[in-house]
């Protein structure tokens, strides 16, 4: 029988001419716990998934790369030259990921070959989970392993968020690249997001987090119907009332506050009722990153102490602040409800919205035995309310990217 490998493989040969040299995985990611705190300078957890990009390479005698998607067959083979200028494509904007990649590999001094690059996916494309940065960094990967080098993961990561925000133009942050590049199976990834030089982190480590041996799952729920709303406008107006809380900090604590990493949760209730005064809205944004902070340091320390049981209400104690203080659901009704109404469902240790918000998302903690009746009671509340099929996709923390050589 012929596996999903063989049947690239086979693919690859038809359409280039030739059997492939190496497959890159490059998984997907979930953002845990931890939200909106990267660009605040916090914490969060973060685990690349099982499910992933598939990036069959060859190597080329000459500089010409040429590439191919499962996912935009209609498309056909997309190519051009490393010796020529390399132009943003709005016909065929999936290709801009991969050209800013290799834009910022010519620019780092990486000596590269051209390639043939087939690329398949099962990750789902409205399911929040980076499949741009998965795709980054397979081809960061593919065509530096093809010439013999290796990449480091957390320059690989820094590299592959730099093509997204300069070539590609989208605002990401930092996590999305660093928990698929810094990945491990049983693993969640603890970032640190305080910059130390060209660094967007200081520390990073792995938190053992094999949630089997507590019979629960993650699954995502989502509704690929409903677009994202205020992705341009609500995140700009909640990062810029962050920062603008900062003399407001540094003049009542008597100290430089640089970012509300630098606030704890008590200096916070000491003026509490001062910043409710001096603006109500920045005191729901700040109470929202300064506990957001210290609940993701509970949650290593609950994983560290296997109590699942107070991980998972850290989890739904994130998405009701999300949701109550940064006020992620904004003018998207979908999202309210996918949180309440699963919060309360039978075998759920843990609930909350994933990503920058503003879309019909969320993340929960489900015991195995409770897999079944989640989705179908989740799905049946959704759909009488809505009128729209839910998405579920399970997941376990596996590894990041790895490459390997094609037999």
């Amino acid at each position: 029988m012929l596996t999903d490998t063989d049947r690239l493989v086979k693919q690859f040969r038809g359409l280039f001419g030739a059997p492939p040299e190496l497959e890159v995985r490059s998984p997907g990611r979930a953002e845990i716990i931890g939200n909106h705190t990267d660009y605040n300078h916090g914490f969060a957890l973060a685990a690349a998934i099982e499910q992933h990009i598939t990036a069959l390479v060859r190597k080329r005698s000459d500089d010409r790369v040429r590439l191919f998607s499962t996912a935009f067959s209609r498309d056909g083979i997309q190519e051009f030259l490393l010796s020529a200028s390399i132009d943003r494509d709005p016909l065929h904007p999936w290709t801009n990921y991969a050209k800013g990649v290799i834009i910022e590999l010519l620019a780092s001094g990486q000596r590269l070959s051209g390639a043939d690059i087939l690329l398949d996916s099962d990750l789902p494309g409205s399911g929040g989970v980076s499949s741009s940065a998965a795709l980054e960094l397979a081809i960061a990967h593919g065509m530096t392993a093809i010439t013999g080098a290796a990449l480091d993961p957390l320059k690989a990561a820094l590299l592959c968020q730099r093509a997204e925000n300069s070539f590609v133009g989208s605002p990401c942050g930092f996590l999305d690249q660093a928990s698929i590049a810094l990945g491990k199976a049983g693993n969640l990834v603890f970032l640190d997001f305080e910059p130390v030089g060209e660094f967007p982190i200081s520390n990073h480590r792995l938190i053992p987090a094999d949630l089997t041996r507590f019979g629960a799952k993650f699954v995502l729920a989502v509704d690929p119907q409903v677009k994202r709303v205020l992705g341009s406008s609500g995140y700009p107006a909640r990062r810029k009332s962050c920062e603008d809380s900062l003399p407001f900090w540094s003049k009542h604590l008597g100290r430089t506050v640089r970012s509300l990493r630098d606030v704890t949760t008590t200096e916070f209730e000491n003026f509490r009722d001062q910043l409710e005064a001096h603006d109500p809205v920045m005191r729901k944004r700040s109470e929202h990153i300064i506990y957001e902070n210290a609940r993701v340091l509970s949650a290593v320390s609950c994983l560290e102490h296997q109590d699942i049981t107070g991980f998972g209400k850290l989890l739904t104690l994130s998405g009701e602040s999300a949701l109550h203080l940064y006020d992620l659901d904004e003018q998207m009704p979908e999202l309210t409800y996918l949180f309440e109404t699963g919060k309360v469902l039978p075998g759920v240790l843990g609930i909350r919205n994933m990503g920058g918000g503003f879309s019909a998302l969320v993340l929960a903690l489900v015991a195995e035995s409770s897999f079944e009746k989640f989705e179908k009671d989740l799905a049946q509340a959704y759909l009488d309310r809505f009128g729209h099929q839910l998405d579920f996709l399970y997941f376990r923390a596996s590894d990041g990217v790895t490459v390997e050589k094609v037999r």
